[in-house]
């Protein structure tokens, strides 16, 4: 009897366990599948690396679960979200879609082992993807022709990204409200002149050493690298002969170097740059001796609102464009970012449900599920008054104020999947939180136009993995990194060129010839594949 009973419930636990559309399964289960009759709630499991510990439960969550009959389950990463990727692929032990990084080697890996479904096979039950997503598709394909995921903050950005974020109340003291309130650009000889005044009448602000520039470090930032190169329009490829090249071999990134350390050796960057993490930058930017910044200029809102409080109004870094001698205000690389995005969304085989986890993919990249995402609930949070979306002004007030907070108790743009980047069609933004300008987006926006390049066609040719070129890969990046900030500290321009003349040296010992073949190889592959 008690055999019989112990056989029952397994039977029973066998049965729980295969409900619902994720989870770990035999060979024979998944080919079977199961089909969910009207009345059941089908429930898909989500791995997202950027979900940390939320819960899918918020407002948003909830109706959008409404809408498509689909109960998400939110897969958070415990610990580094590469590495769990990395065991659940070594386990079999996915989720029923996983969200990952499009750069990294993972989604190559997740493709070669078969985990993630041909959705090239499926576009039929994918009609608002095939209409949002366009030539975009055509360029996430894999080598063999198909489509394996969706990217996650693709399309054409409009926001700018990097300038010299200067104070806006010692700007109009050094060169007059008039100038500095301009979107004339400043050449690279006026900025330099503008940095040596303000040292010379600002020795120190509140009491402390006064800073003319400062960067973030390599982690938390760049480095001010994006801004430098980009001022002299470098790529992230060096085009020379039909061929491409790292970047560091391009002329002009060398004048970019020789310009920072310039300013270096003059005293007007901070000298401990490289300790500057985010909390620390944040700290130092906010206590007002420092008058500029090398960076994106989102970078210094937090800052900002501190500045403000504590100095006035016009305590506020705001963004310009500065221009070296014969570079052009359309030639410089300033934003240059990927239309293809950063993430990568993949319905996985342990799916049993396919058809359900490919209804709620095509209505999350829908126009309705991106403005339920990114804008909210229609008639709450937002209306459409006369074509143009309007959003309600105290959840604007709300979600301007506070974003971080007001996406955990309103949950718009809580959860970012299958984001378009591209405006409305009404020429609002993407993201409710957009459609006001602080002055900080005014200035980025006014002073920083035509800096915008996309790096698509060069995503992602840096080997990567665990082959020998790869390896080698690694180590060019490493001496790349290690270098930088040396280039700009070397004592004089001299010791620069003796520096980066090692540096290129010491890559091409540990293999950049073979490397830049592999890159022009993969370029190459790349483009005829997007021929097609």
């Amino acid at each position: 009897m008690k055999k019989a009973v112990a056989i029952m419930m397994a039977l029973v636990m066998s049965a729980s366990l295969l409900m619902g559309c994720g989870g770990n399964e035999s060979d024979a289960a998944k080919k079977e599948g199961t089909e969910n009759s009207g009345d059941e709630t089908v429930t898909i499991r989500f791995f997202d690396k950027n979900s940390k510990s939320r819960e899918f439960d918020d407002r948003i969550a909830k109706e959008l679960m409404k809408r498509t009959g689909v109960k998400v389950e939110v897969v958070n990463p415990t610990g580094d979200p590469a590495e769990k990727l990395s065991l659940m692929l070594a386990g079999k032990d996915y989720p029923d879609i996983v969200l990952m990084d499009r750069g990294s080697d993972i989604v190559n890996k997740y493709i070669e082992a078969g985990a993630l479904v041909n959705l090239s096979e499926h576009m039929d039950k994918l009609p608002n993807v095939k209409e949002m997503y366009g030539e975009t598709l055509n360029k996430t394909r894999y080598k063999d022709g198909n489509n394996y995921y969706l990217a996650n903050w693709y399309g054409y950005d409009p926001d700018p990204v990097n300038g010299f974020i200067m104070r806006y109340d010692i700007m109009c003291d050094l060169v007059g409200e008039e100038r500095a309130s301009s979107d004339e650009p400043f050449s690279q000889d006026e900025m330099v002149e503008i940095l040596r005044k303000f040292k010379d009448k600002y020795p120190e602000i509140n009491g402390k050493e006064s800073i003319a520039l400062t960067m973030k470090d390599a982690d938390d930032g760049d480095g001010g690298k994006g801004l430098l190169t980009g001022m002299y329009g470098v790529k992230t490829y060096y085009e020379k002969d039909g061929k491409l090249y790292i970047q560091e071999r391009d002329p002009r990134y060398l004048e970019a170097m020789h310009f920072a350390n310039d300013l270096y050796n003059e005293g007007l960057i901070d000298k401990e740059w490289v300790t500057n993490n985010n909390d620390l930058f944040n700290q130092k930017m906010a206590s007002g001796n420092i008058f500029g910044y090398m960076g994106a200029y989102w970078d210094v809102w937090t800052p900002n609102a501190s500045l403000q409080a504590t100095e006035g109004e016009d305590a506020v870094y705001l963004a310009y464009k500065v221009l070296p001698e014969g570079v052009a205000p359309d030639e410089t690389t300033l934003s240059g970012r990927s239309s293809l995005g950063w993430d990568a969304i993949g319905i996985t085989n342990n799916c049993k449900n396919l058809d359900a986890a490919l209804k709620f993919v095509d209505y999350c990249a829908s126009q309705e599920g991106q403005d339920l995402l990114l804008w909210g609930i229609e008639g709450e949070d937002w209306t459409m008054e006369n074509g143009v979306h309007t959003p309600n002004p105290d959840v604007l007030k709300q979600v301007v104020a506070d974003p971080e907070k007001a996406k955990d108790e309103l949950g718009i743009a809580r959860w970012t999947w299958f984001v378009r980047n591209s405006n409305h069609e009404d020429g609002t933004p993407s993201r409710l939180q957009m459609a006001e300008k602080d002055i900080t987006k005014e200035f980025a926006d006014k002073n920083l136009t035509d800096t915008y390049y996309d790096t698509a066609e060069f995503d992602n040719l840096m080997p990567t993995g665990n082959e020998p070129v790869a390896l080698k890969a690694q180590k060019i990046k490493d001496i790349q990194k290690q270098t930088y900030p040396k280039l700009i500290s070397a004592s004089s321009p001299e010791e620069l060129d003796k520096i980066y003349e090692q540096m290129i040296s010491d890559m091409e010992a540990a293999g950049l010839e073979e490397v830049e073949e592999r890159i022009n190889e993969t370029y190459q592959e790349r483009m005829e594949l997007w021929a097609e």
